[in-house]
């Protein structure tokens, strides 16, 4: 599990601004939300439809001469030239597009709404008996013709923070345009919610911009969600890059290579390729025995998965270990090295080569949960 969140650097760059949140004198995740906010995942579009392909999916004319692919499977799908309301799920990357969803799910810090939608749901990192009572309030508060899923971070709020966050998103839905019938940006998350959402789910860190402008911006920004956090905005007046806090630029700066040298001696490679991630545990210098090194890559592995921001299939060859309880106390510290993480991410175990496969989600839609 990752440590508590003290706080949130924010530096401003040419097309957006990229944030790191640090833990223990140390950075613990980053992210980065671009300026232009019309393809970020949660933003809500009137689309036209400009072709559909059996099999592959609708293809989608958004605002301003954009493109995206509307998943149709198990479905009739659409008519060519028909107006749509979608929500951007998956951000493109490379050469593919990014995904739609014809459904709108609205994310809060303690909730997700989902208009239109049916049915109630519990964070599954909830542990009873906060799950209990969060299912009890879930069921409470959620209407008929909505979907409504409660956070884990609610389970350690007053339940009228919760009830006023709710109240929020359903104004929010209330006054979502129609689709109407050209290409437009219906609605698109604040980039500094999105920054909170993706690096401190529940805590209430102290929030650093290396800008004046941008302090001013994240105040506003912040305000309607995260009112404690936009009381805590501070712009670092000493002149130093903000990324020079806690080391943070030096930390970032070996994300480039492959190498992650690791506290034990040992070291590990983080190769991706174009159809999974690669990392190999290797002993180097380590007088540890395998099965402590391998706890201790466990939790960088983790860690360089999010500051990467990789997803896909995450392939790890540690070092062998022969007994069964061995390998059990590696896998269970692969799956507490990941809980905290904000993509959802599953460990599928050991294959039959002795490798341990995990999938992280590359879309943010449902990450905290």
């Amino acid at each position: 599990m990752r440590k508590p969140v003290d706080e949130i650097l924010v530096e401003s760059v040419g097309d957006g601004w990229r944030a790191a949140s640090v833990a223990g004198g140390t950075i613990a995740d980053l992210t980065f939300e671009p300026a232009d906010r019309r393809l970020v995942p949660g933003s809500v579009h009137a689309a036209r439809v400009a072709r559909v392909v059996p099999q592959v999916g609708a293809f989608l004319d958004l605002d301003g001469g954009l493109s995206a692919l509307l998943d149709i499977a198990g479905s009739r799908g659409p008519r060519q030239g028909e107006i749509l309301r979608v929500q951007i799920v998956e951000a493109a990357s490379g050469d593919k597009l990014a995904r739609a969803a014809s459904r709108v799910t609205l994310a809060g810090r303690f909730c997700t709404l989902v208009p239109g939608g049916r049915g109630v749901a519990v964070s599954k990192r909830t542990a009873p008996p906060k799950r209990e009572a969060l299912e009890t309030l879930a069921g409470e508060l959620a209407r008929d013709g909505e979907g409504l899923t409660l956070r884990a971070a609610a389970a350690w709020v007053d339940p009228a923070a919760v009830r006023a966050e709710l109240d929020r998103l359903r104004a929010q839905a209330e006054a979502m345009p129609a689709a109407g019938d050209v290409p437009r940006l219906l609605s698109a998350d604040d980039p500094f919610a999105a920054i909170v959402r993706a690096l401190a789910p529940q805590e209430t860190p102290d929030f650093f911009c290396d800008r004046a402008e941008t302090a001013t911006a994240a105040r506003l920004g912040l305000k309607a969600l995260f009112p404690e956090i936009a009381a805590r905005v501070a712009h670092q007046r000493d002149g130093g890059a903000i990324f020079d806090r806690h080391r943070v630029a030096d930390a970032l700066a070996t994300l480039d290579g492959a190498r992650v040298d690791l506290e034990c001696g040992a070291w590990m490679s983080v190769e991706p390729t174009a159809a999974l991630v690669a990392i190999d545990v290797n002993l180097g210098r380590a007088k540890a025995d395998p099965v402590s090194v391998n706890l201790v890559a466990a939790r960088e592995i983790a860690r360089q998965i999010r500051l990467r921001d990789l997803g896909g299939l995450v392939v790890v060859d540690f070092l062998r270990v022969a007994k069964p309880g061995e390998r059990a106390r590696t896998l269970e510290a692969m799956k507490r090295a990941a809980a905290g993480d904000r993509r959802r991410v599953d460990v599928l175990g050991f294959t039959a080569g002795g490798t341990v496969e995990l999938t992280r989600a590359r879309s943010r839609g449902g990450a905290l949960d």
